[in-house]
């Protein structure tokens, strides 16, 4: 049997909204939307409501078709050197959303990533362009580092031993203070 004070200190306490999130909303409400925007690059839907509270999308900006974590991505590194790709999350708790860059190279045998609010190239300025004119026309403000990593008093999460910050309260309660800190 299901403890019930548990589940409903959960959700009160704990700001799980997993059941909520998983079972009503549709994690790939805005997956077209991108694919219309982005013809002819890879778009990945990371949305994931175990512990996050976002849409998170992330398109290859490297001319490679493949998911993150496969074989041919790791290939594709190896050959190229790196892959670059962009990563949207649009939280579901507020009309909030975060832009990231991210860099994948080998280093030392071992895929490591990079990331920033810009992109690493000017041919993705276009593309930043378009991405934040979406976000705009859907509502959603882009925020940065400095407000993403502001501490939250008086909010307890699963997976926060200290307190968590604005990223973990709006977009995924992650086992880091703020995944994108260098």
């Amino acid at each position: 049997m299901v403890d019930i004070v548990k589940v409903i200190e959960n959700v009160y306490k704990n700001g799980d909204l997993s059941f909520l999130l998983s079972t009503y909303v549709d994690r790939d409400y805005y997956l077209q939307n991108f694919r219309e925007l982005f013809v002819g690059n890879y778009i990945e839907n990371m949305t994931d409501f175990s512990y996050s509270k976002c849409f998170s999308i992330c398109i290859n900006l490297s001319d490679i078709d493949s998911p993150f974590g496969s074989q041919l991505f790791e290939k594709f590194i190896s050959e190229n050197g790196n892959i670059y790709r962009v990563d949207v999350q649009m939280s579901l708790i507020a009309p909030y959303a975060v832009v990231k860059y991210l860099k994948y190279e080998k280093k030392d045998n071992t895929v490591v990533v990079q990331s920033s609010n810009v992109p690493f190239l000017s041919n993705q300025n276009s593309i930043d362009g378009i991405i934040r004119g979406f976000l705009s026309d859907k509502g959603y403000t882009v925020l940065d580092d400095n407000v993403l990593t502001k501490a939250v008093p008086g909010v307890v999460l699963e997976l926060q031993e200290d307190t968590p910050s604005v990223y973990n309260c709006l977009f995924e309660d992650s086992s880091s203070y703020y995944p994108y800190s260098s």
